[in-house]
């Protein structure tokens, strides 16, 4: 029924009159791709000027290589070859994640699977990027691969690490990975990881030099070239300030940009922030990996990673997807257990579900900081920012400027509260099971 009701919401409710709309009918992001690695094969400047109307190429040049393939398409192929890898990895990440937390994959699991993959479509971060063509969940399933296949088929890999420098190849956020193996002190994994993203450095400069020396020296860290940061999409520390002092108006933090006041957090506002957020995510993932939760764990990083991020948009949080299996089996398994009396573990997926759910809404008069008087928005993060608010709106909007990241704290302490609980109940079981001395015999 949920996944029916996911389709019927897609067709009717995202935009009404246009079926689908909401997930089909845009592709701007691999239009990109596609502009980008062709861009490569005429031999002109990656970096140095817009690829497709606007829009720059921001990705390591690593990435415009592997991206090629689709410029040799036509734009229709390429979407629906991309559209059919996006689910078949989609339902690639929930099979495994079911499979790691000791589930048995056959036929009902596979079904399972297939309908949470079409209702994991509703949850906002998986239909932006599907709707915009982007790589985001090819990069979530490469690293979950590497980081929970291999230790379920092949314990003790010498291969782990490979995926991550992989990823990170593409797209600079996955290298926050290697910090999570140097935490655990995995060595092995970190000396493959690190090399395995030097090897995609070198096949950038060994295919387009130029554009590998221009990027590497002077693009890497242009935030700006991606979007404004102060742009509600922006789900990280320093979007989240950013728009805190565009809502509140701090004009010494505003700097023109093609004539309209852009908001930016400076880094010695953001960053320590930022240090926080990384320490308690890493220490949460690292809680999580000490009790074999690395599902977990690894999701707890990819979120961490994109709240650290200078920019994270919200396709970049496809991590809630592994996020819903561990929450849905946490309640799951509290209800065989425990019976009726388990039924606040379903809060778990639902305020998932509920932070991240497509909510369509559609507004008049939102003004000028949203650019139109007429709008549809799709995501929490997206609801108006009432330019004449009451009180109750200065309090949400703190809850729609970052309510992903929120996602990232209320699982860091659960994580965290629930490792102290077990760890006194197992105290307290040591004191009970331990025998009380003989008496001495004078």
């Amino acid at each position: 029924m949920a996944a029916l009701g996911a389709v019927v919401w897609h067709a009717t409710a995202v935009s009404p009159g246009n079926p689908f709309y909401g997930l089909f009918n845009n592709f701007t992001d691999l239009r990109v791709y596609r502009a980008g690695a062709q861009t490569v094969l005429d031999d002109r400047p990656l970096y140095t000027a817009p690829v497709l109307w606007r829009l720059d190429f921001t990705y390591p040049p690593f990435s415009a290589v592997v991206l090629i393939p689709f410029a040799l398409m036509t734009q229709m192929i390429a979407a629906v070859v991309w559209w059919t890898a996006s689910f078949v990895a989609l339902l690639g990440v929930i099979v495994l994640g079911f499979r790691s937390l000791g589930y048995r994959i056959d036929g009902r699991l596979w079904i399972f699977a297939a309908l949470l993959t079409v209702c994991s479509t509703v949850l906002e971060p998986v239909r932006t990027t599907i709707w915009l063509g982007q790589i985001n969940i090819f990069l979530m399933a490469l690293i979950l691969a590497d980081l929970v296949l291999l230790d379920l088929v092949r314990p003790g890999s010498r291969l782990k690490g490979v995926g991550v420098g992989l990823a990170a190849g593409v797209k600079l956020t996955p290298a926050f990975f290697l910090v999570y193996f140097a935490v655990n002190r995995q060595w092995r994994a970190l000396t493959t990881g690190i090399a395995s993203f030097a090897a995609t450095i070198a096949i950038g400069f060994l295919v387009i030099p130029r554009d590998a020396w221009a990027y590497w020296t002077d693009y890497v860290g242009g935030a700006t070239r991606i979007g404004r940061v102060d742009s509600p999409a922006n789900q990280s520390v320093n979007g989240f300030i950013s728009q805190l002092l565009d809502y509140f108006d701090i004009r010494r933090f505003a700097h023109p940009l093609k004539g309209i006041p852009v908001y930016e957090a400076p880094a010695w506002l953001w960053v320590p922030v930022a240090v926080v957020a990384a320490i308690l995510g890493l220490w949460a993932a690292r809680v999580a990996h000490r009790r074999g939760q690395e599902l977990l764990a690894v999701t707890i990083v990819g979120m961490t990673a994109s709240t650290v991020s200078p920019f994270s948009w919200g396709h970049h949080w496809v991590w809630f997807v592994p996020l819903l299996v561990v929450a849905f089996d946490f309640a799951y398994r509290g209800s065989v257990e425990h019976g009726a009396g388990a039924w606040w573990r379903w809060l778990a997926p639902a305020t998932v579900i509920a932070l991240s759910f497509t909510w369509w809404h559609h507004w008049y008069q939102s003004g000028p900081r949203l650019g139109s008087d007429h709008a549809i928005a799709l995501g929490l993060f997206m609801m108006p920012r009432w330019p004449d608010p009451q009180w109750f709106d200065r309090v949400e909007v703190i809850l729609y400027a970052g309510c992903y990241p929120l996602v990232l704290l209320l699982t860091i302490v659960v994580t965290l509260v629930g490792d102290a609980r077990l760890r006194r109940r197992q105290r307290e079981e040591n004191v009970v099971a331990r025998p009380e001395p003989a008496a001495s015999v004078a």
